[in-house]
């Protein structure tokens, strides 16, 4: 960005040199890339007013101009010029003999036909104010002959180049610069000028403006200029942004770029008198819809881009650059001037995929402040009045259907030095207001700690208390921060949800399982393979704008695939027996993907969660002499989840019978901690197992470690060494085949109450002389009590309501 000294000067005062002012910004985080100069090579050009024009005695062409520069002998300088511009009266710009122009020319005597010319009347071009070449420049009347046109015009100034990193817009306009440099010299920040002179007529009576999209532009709002004169803009104008690298056009259009890069807030201007029904609507674009910009260029707009429409079409693609149809032309006589608010990421994808960047699109992207759009539309109705280049409606159009609340941040001096290591105090405050902020002390004087910050609406990028700390560093100055060594513990430390995350990795590595890490991506075509029904939910995935393979197109919803390509390419390596496991995420569309449109401010594209998966496949051990091979199978790895589960405080989960399209039927289980699923294990479908390359016997486990967090006991309870010993007892039945010996487990529980300390199921029969639906269960019940050593009687009472329990409960058989 470059930032001319002159225009800097408006708003601050700078008694600086510019390479201590660069030094200044730089130190306090606003780098200055270089220092540069604009009509530095410019000498020896003067004023003079034309006091007679007579055709060239040898040349049809060629006119012969006298002029008046001053001299105190009121003799004139005679000129050749081809121009034909000029007038007797005009006051113009005369480069002397001796004197150079913008880019190095410099200017001798010289013969034409016989008449010599003392010196060369000069263009826009020539000063270096703009690209018009097409005549003599016509200076203010109340530049007085002789007077040194590049002081009188400003053309000499000195050009801050700086580099602004995407976080601070703010600082992309001159205003911007300005209120940094008051900050860090502790002096005043000047507003720009804001005067507006309006006519009756309402503004809102005229045109109409209705946002069908607010979630891609959060505030629209307009004004509406009169009896407009389209010409060049003032020469100040003009020199200004010809030092910020701009090029003038008209003074419409100018006074747009004028304000863009003094205040931060694009604009664009619109032939009012050109506006379909003189309705503005901001929406998506529809399918096959195609706009001319300003450029010539046909361009075809994609889905979800934005558009500033008509009823019937658009007019402009909103944010970067306004359409053909609505262009400011000589003869436009009614302007509507357009300041609105976009958002980023929406206009960033819209520039990226037309390939088209401007200077109002590089300011969107970055996020600039919605409350500046009435500064802006109110500071060009005061420059287009100053200018007398027509009248402005009264009132502004502005829609702004949810208003952005200013951030609050609560913080403390003690907790701002520790960030910094330092012992400040009120400069605390003093360097926050300085920057804008608000600051309110909290319960008695400020020096007590707590206070609480509002964030300005255009520092968007300052959002906790470290970052007020950083603007309190940079302002106080970075070089007084002494260097300390750090006091106390160590900094950081793990989250609890770090600490549960690496507990449960050390108790798998410690029952043998190995960690792997895959990518977080999959394919449809993993989904087809673990036999996903096409319904399903979990083939709602979040697809991956540019994958770097087909196979990664999109992030994974769920982690079995993963798993599976683990398992895969441990046993194609030969490694027989795997057991795997991986902490890792899954993601699945947020609300605005699912919605088809670009998330919001703080909102989130894709929700993820935290996925334990474990996978078993090949023979657990190798064949000894002591004792043969065995192959890993469901119950191993759901005693590993139950061993996982205790370690982690997860207690009183039971296994229900489950069902998914990846595990054989009838050999799988949901994990249930008290009324949550937290995950489910199984062996793999037969299909699936083909499908993969993987053995049949392979087992796997899915399990949601945020519901796992949210199941664990936070607190650990003990129990001291049993005194008085325990009595075993039997119980064995017939019951339904598909009654859960968990839940039968659970009613004997209750129903022998506190005397029971454990029920072990170790007998389970099918088949003759067991009638077909039906199977043999027999479990062993400890009972014991804390105080006291058991009697017969006690324990008899006990295990026949428990035996009564089952006969009622589940209609069972008892042996």
């Amino acid at each position: 960005m470059l930032v001319p000294l002159r225009w800097l000067r408006d708003y601050v005062e700078i008694h600086e040199s510019p390479e201590d002012l660069a030094d200044l910004l730089t130190m306090s985080g606003t780098k200055v890339e270089g220092i540069g100069q604009v009509g530095e090579n410019l000498e020896r050009i003067v004023a003079g007013r034309v006091v007679s024009l007579e055709s060239h005695p040898s040349s049809d062409r060629l006119f012969v101009a006298s002029l008046d520069i001053g001299r105190p002998d009121s003799s004139t300088v005679k000129v050749v010029t081809a121009a034909t511009n000029l007038a007797v009266g005009d006051m113009v710009p005369l480069a002397l003999p001796g004197g150079c122009l913008d880019d190095g020319t410099r200017i001798v005597e010289m013969e034409f036909s016989g008449v010599v010319s003392e010196g060369m009347l000069c263009s826009s071009r020539e000063l270096g104010i703009s690209q018009d070449a097409s005549g003599i420049l016509k200076l203010p009347s109340e530049i007085l002959p002789g007077l040194d046109v590049v002081d009188a015009l400003n053309l000499r100034d000195t050009v801050l180049e700086l580099e602004i990193t995407p976080n601070r817009p703010d600082c992309l306009c001159v205003l911007g610069i300005a209120r940094e440099v008051a900050a860090v010299t502790g002096r005043t920040l000047v507003a720009p000028p804001v005067e507006v002179v309006e006519t009756p007529r309402q503004a809102s009576s005229m045109a109409v403006v209705e946002i069908a999209d607010p979630d891609l532009c959060p505030r629209y709002g307009a004004r509406i200029f009169t009896n407009v004169t389209v010409g060049p803009s003032p020469l100040w104008m003009q020199v200004r942004l010809r030092a910020a690298g701009q090029r003038p056009i008209n003074n419409i259009v100018d006074i747009t770029n004028y304000v863009m890069l003094e205040v931060n807030q694009p604009l664009h201007a619109f032939d009012y008198d050109l506006l379909p029904d003189h309705r503005i609507i901001v929406r998506r674009t529809v399918p096959g819809e195609v706009l001319t910009t300003l450029d010539g260029v046909e361009r075809h707009l994609e889905p979800d881009m934005l558009v500033i429409a008509g009823p019937d079409r658009g007019l402009a693609v909103a944010g970067i650059m306004g359409g053909g149809e609505t262009e400011i032309t000589q003869s436009t006589r009614n302007v509507l001037l357009e300041g609105a608010n976009f958002a980023r990421t929406s206009i960033w994808r819209t520039s990226r995929d037309l390939k088209l960047r401007t200077e109002a699109s590089s300011r969107f992207e970055k996020g600039i402040d919605p409350e500046a759009v009435p500064l802006a539309l109110d500071r060009s109705a005061h420059l287009l009045r100053a200018m007398g280049s027509g009248e402005v409606a009264s009132g502004i159009i502005d829609v702004y259907p949810g208003k952005t609340e200013r951030t609050t941040i609560s913080a403390s001096i003690a907790r701002i030095n520790a960030h910094l290591g330092t012992s400040i105090g009120r400069e605390i405050r003093d360097c926050l207001t300085r920057l804008g902020f608000e600051v309110e002390p909290g319960e008695g004087p400020m020096e007590s700690g707590e206070f609480r910050v509002s964030v300005p609406s255009f520092r968007g990028d300052v959002r906790e208390e470290a970052d007020l700390a950083e603007e309190v560093a940079r302002i106080w100055g970075f070089g007084n921060v002494p260097s300390t060594v750090p006091g106390g513990g160590m900094p950081g430390g793990r989250s609890a949800s770090q600490e549960l995350a690496a507990r449960a990795r050390d108790v798998l590595a410690a029952m043998g399982a190995s960690e792997c890490a895959t990518f977080p991506f999959m394919s449809p075509h993993d989904l087809d393979r673990i036999g996903l029904p096409v319904d399903h939910p979990a083939r709602e995935a979040v697809r991956i704008a540019n994958p770097m393979v087909e196979e990664h197109a999109l992030m994974r919803t769920t982690m079995i695939p993963s798993l599976l390509g683990a398992v895969q390419t441990n046993v194609n390596r030969r490694n027989r027996g795997v057991c795997l496991f991986e902490l890792g995420r899954t993601y699945s569309p947020g609300a605005a993907l699912r919605e088809g449109r670009s998330p919001i401010r703080g909102e989130k594209p894709a929700v993820e969660r935290e996925v334990l998966a474990i996978g078993m496949a090949g023979p657990m051990n190798h064949k000894q002499w002591y004792e043969g091979e065995r192959g890993y199978d469901f119950f191993d790895l759901k005693g590993l989840i139950e061993t996982l589960l205790d370690e982690l405080g997860v207690f009183e989960t039971i296994f229900a019978r489950a069902s998914r399209p990846w595990f054989h039927p009838g050999r799988a289980a949901a994990v249930v901690a008290g009324e949550t699923e937290i995950g489910t294990l199984g062996q793999v479908h037969p299909d699936v197992a083909e499908a993969w390359g993987v053995p049949e016997t392979t087992c796997i486990a899915e399990l949601d470690f945020d519901a796992i967090r949210g199941a664990q006991r936070r607190e650990a309870r003990f129990a001291p060494i049993p005194r008085h010993p325990a009595v075993e007892r039997d119980v064995a039945m017939v019951v339904g085949r598909e009654t859960p010996a968990s839940r039968i487990a659970g009613v004997m529980s209750r129903a022998g109450g506190d005397l029971v300390e454990s029920i072990r199921l170790f007998d389970v029969y099918e088949g003759p002389p067991v009638e077909v639906g039906k199977r043999s269960l027999a479990f062993s019940i400890t009972y014991r009590a804390q105080d006291r050593t058991l009697t017969d009687g006690e324990v008899n009472e006990v295990h026949e309501r428990v035996r009564e329990a089952v006969v009622r409960d589940f209609d069972a058989a008892l042996r």
